[in-house]
């Protein structure tokens, strides 16, 4: 990817993380270190198949749904219990 379409999308990524809700937390590391809220090519740098990784909130989503990440909202811990095999649990689930 070259380097106006990584700054273009950084730009548009920064847009929407700036008006977004972020929590009130610490984001260091444990040395105390601030962690930037996203990580990626310096400007004016390129880098080929960055567009398979993209900007948190944006396609391809493989950094996050949101351009906060974890900054805006915690990750959701989801269970499942399942009931035999598929099919059955859908059955079931349907039932219920």
């Amino acid at each position: 990817m070259d380097a106006d379409a990584i700054e273009e999308g950084r730009l548009r990524w920064q847009a929407r993380y700036d008006k977004a809700r972020k929590r009130d937390a610490d984001f260091t590391t444990l040395s105390g270190d601030p962690v930037e809220p996203a990580y990626g090519p310096r400007p004016g740098d390129t880098y080929e198949g960055f567009e398979r990784i993209g900007w948190p909130g944006e396609y391809p989503f493989t950094r996050g749904l949101h351009p906060t990440g974890y900054r805006g909202r915690t990750w959701t811990i989801r269970q499942f219990a399942g009931f035999g095999n598929a099919q059955q649990t859908n059955e079931r689930y349907k039932m219920i």
